[in-house]
């Protein structure tokens, strides 16, 4: 009888074990490492705006910023920056370009920059893995021109295969920072743009 409970014990002993050592893996594989660099390789922003002929789209490239976090014990701490130059919008035409460029002040005010300050609504990197994605949403600051304001933006991330991806979407109105309308005569532009994003973290720690 003895030996037998000793059997048992040891089982026990045995479960409590592996079972501590997968919560222990699937702690550590649930988070982004950060920092990371921001770049055109992870971090894609376009755009859209309706127009009295078509949906006009937009792209960007040169994309530059970073992504940290606050607390490195907390992954839920996420801050960061993202920088696009105006130099590099890009909607398939030249003379609407150009006038884009020329409302947004590009040679006065040559970037526009989102701000991350936090996430609010409790979307940790373990909550993705568990249940493959869920929602949360930006605190940050958008600046465009000189107008600067604070900005929620709900996004959805998701876990893949070695990586997280935050994706989202923001309209705003051209006029809230200070932007004349830049339709151009052949074509009238509506007054709100949408601008979408979508950035990638690793969740592979670097070797």
């Amino acid at each position: 009888m003895l030996i037998a409970m000793r059997k048992i014990f040891f089982h026990i002993i045995i479960l409590v074990l592996a079972y501590a050592q997968t919560v222990a893996a699937q702690s550590s594989a649930a988070s982004w490492y950060l920092p990371q660099n921001l770049s055109d390789k992870n971090t894609e922003v376009r755009f859209e705006v309706d127009s009295t002929w078509h949906m006009v789209e937009g792209k960007t490239a040169q994309v530059s910023g970073k992504a940290e976090l606050v607390d490195p014990s907390d992954p839920s701490s996420v801050s960061a920056s993202i920088v696009v130059p105006v130099a590099s919008f890009n909607t398939d035409n030249s003379s609407r370009d150009e006038r884009l460029r020329e409302v947004m002040a590009v040679e006065q005010f040559p970037q526009v920059t989102f701000t991350l300050l936090k996430l609010s609504k409790g979307c940790t990197p373990a909550l993705a893995m568990r249940d493959g994605s869920c929602q949360d949403e930006l605190v940050g600051k958008l600046k465009i021109r000189d107008h600067e304001s604070d900005v929620l933006i709900p996004v959805k991330i998701s876990k893949g295969q070695d990586l997280f991806t935050i994706e989202g979407s923001l309209p705003f109105r051209w006029a809230d920072y200070g932007v004349e309308d830049p339709s151009i005569f052949i074509a009238k532009l509506k007054a709100v743009v949408t601008v979408f994003f979508k950035v990638t973290l690793s969740s592979a720690k670097p070797e």
